[in-house]
């Protein structure tokens, strides 16, 4: 599993309801919150809960920073834990970061390929009013993980803690947006030639031969490419670090204004998706036109937007200067006067605010609704508007086994399968590895090309929903994975509705004939006038 602390940018932008918002908020999606709880609060109520914490945090006003902690757990694909367990699991790593008896919501998100939990903790004590920030959160972290992974028998995965934090932040976007960062290209097209350059004529002259450039900045070196954007040195390798480069090379030597104009740039970095199995050129190009469009229709529109703001605010304040003229030349007391021009002076303000009111929010809803998309996002909006293409290129980037309970094709099948009814569901949602998760009638199925995954617990009416799509999908020879009871469970329920399905596993093939035989019997006797109640057999396989 992998837990980690998301920090904000700024202080003034922690926005506890704003947080509670987004983590509750469905986006339309009928299977996105599993569980909302509510701890150490004196009501379960959400709203009341959510007053009662902002509350608490207004009563502390000497701290300065976040007075909020956001913490995520994310389980691997495939492994689904208990309700109970999640619960038993968020409250040992918010008492092992000295969380205990603090406020808090935790969220359960079942949305995406990997189960998480989202748990937004109130720093401040609601008794003592103090608030706590727990040091070293990520040692703790990464020892909670390992214990955790043990005990429940969950996938090992590599707690890091050492790691350089630029290269985990890399890692992390890279991960998100599935476009190789400069840090990443510089490693892969240069980081060899930078280690064999034996002073700082030649370091340059590598560097320019890949559209870069080396400057001071601080108290070390940044490696600036011909677009703007710039790593820090030591971030791509140790032995690039201030220290580093000028006992190898001695004192820094930066380069002239005419070496740097005349050099190569045959190789330069540009963000390209990172490499997998396909060729993604010709969708990369057309995702960075359309976003250079979009951004195009952006600005213009917002530049629109401002000249209809200050051309009504310069109508207001004309007419304001009529009123005010008009009141001048009246006849009357000074008071009166007086009250005429706060009068006029008010209405003017309260114009003003509406204008500019009405112009904030004429911004934020075109930006929300035209705001750019990275390059993974857009694959998963052209995919579910039916572009097969951007789904295969989805898909193509799952790594690893799927270990959770699925259903599929027989396992010599070539994998490809008909796709095309899905246009006739309701697509709720397609991951950013091409899991498609739709309705069929009144059950979710979550398809990711290859197999049916199937969420614990699932109801038996929801089962024989999707062994119907299996059917349509993959024929009647199916292969059933998952753990024991989800196999048994899913023979039993193929039988009691008669489905016309072989299963691909000879043990479980054999278990749903002896079941037919015995339904078939139970049948027979029924309609012959003898009562019996038949027994289920319930045997390992």
């Amino acid at each position: 599993m992998i837990a980690k602390i998301i920090p904000i940018k700024t202080v003034r932008k922690s926005n506890y309801s704003a947080l509670i918002q987004y983590l509750t908020y469905p986006q339309g999606k009928s299977e996105r919150i599993s569980q909302i709880k509510v701890s150490n609060c004196y009501t379960d109520d959400q709203t009341a809960a959510l007053i009662e914490i902002q509350n608490t945090q207004e009563m502390n006003t000497r701290a300065r920073s976040d007075k909020t902690c956001h913490l995520v757990l994310s389980f691997p694909e495939g492994e689904r834990l208990s309700l109970s367990d999640l619960s038993a699991i968020e409250e040992r790593f918010c008492d092992g970061l000295g969380f205990t008896g603090h406020q808090r919501f935790s969220v359960v998100h079942d949305d995406t390929n990997n189960l998480h939990i989202h748990v937004a903790i109130n720093k401040i004590h609601p008794q003592n009013l103090t608030i706590h920030n727990p040091y070293y959160d990520f040692i703790k972290v990464a020892k909670l993980c390992e214990q955790i992974e043990q005990e429940y028998g969950l996938t090992t995965v590599n707690h890091e803690t050492v790691k350089d934090q630029a290269s985990r932040v890399t890692h992390e976007i890279e991960t998100r947006t599935g476009v190789e960062s400069l840090l990443s290209w510089i490693k892969r097209e240069a980081l060899t030639e930078i280690k064999h350059a034996d002073n700082w004529q030649e370091l340059h002259k590598v560097l320019a031969r890949h559209g870069l450039a080396i400057k001071e900045r601080g108290n070390g070196f940044v490696l600036v490419a011909n677009n703007g954007m710039a790593v820090k040195a030591s971030s791509v390798d140790r032995s690039l670090s201030k220290g580093n480069l000028t006992q190898r090379l001695g004192a820094f030597i930066p380069i002239d204004n005419s070496a740097q104009s005349s050099r190569s740039d045959a190789k330069q970095y540009q963000p390209r998706p990172l490499q997998n199995r396909m060729d993604t050129s010709k969708l990369y190009a057309r995702y960075q036109q359309e976003q250079g469009d979009s951004a195009r229709q952006r600005t213009n529109h917002w530049v629109m937007l401002r000249q209809s703001r200050d051309q009504l605010i310069d109508r207001a304040k004309r007419e304001a200067k009529l009123k005010r003229n008009l009141i001048k030349s009246i006849k009357s007391g000074r008071l009166a006067k007086k009250a005429l021009y706060a009068t006029a002076h008010q209405q003017f303000k309260t114009t003003i605010a509406v204008i500019k009111n009405d112009y904030q929010k004429a911004y934020q809803s075109y930006k929300t609704h035209h705001s750019r998309m990275g390059w993974l996002d857009w694959l998963a909006f052209e995919a579910k508007n039916g572009n097969a293409e951007a789904l295969v290129v989805l898909r193509s980037r799952r790594t690893g086994q799927f270990k959770g309970n699925q259903v599929s094709a027989k396992q010599n099948d070539d994998g490809h399968f008909k796709d095309g009814f899905i246009k006739d569901s309701f697509v709720e949602s397609i991951s950013k590895i091409g899991t498609v998760t739709y309705k069929a009638g009144s059950t979710t199925i979550r398809d990711d090309g290859k197999r049916l995954i199937v969420l614990p617990d699932t109801t038996q009416d929801a089962l024989v929903d999707i062994l119907q799509v299996a059917m349509k999908k993959y024929g009647s020879h199916l292969a059933i994975n998952g753990t024991e009871q989800f196999r048994l469970q899913i023979a039993q329920v193929a039988v009691q509705n008669q489905m016309r399905v072989t299963f691909d596993d000879k043990q479980l093939e054999q278990y749903r004939q002896q079941l037919m035989k015995q339904h078939t019997l139970s049948r027979a006797q029924s309609a012959g006038g003898i009562r019996s109640t038949p027994s289920t057999p319930r045997r390992s396989l």
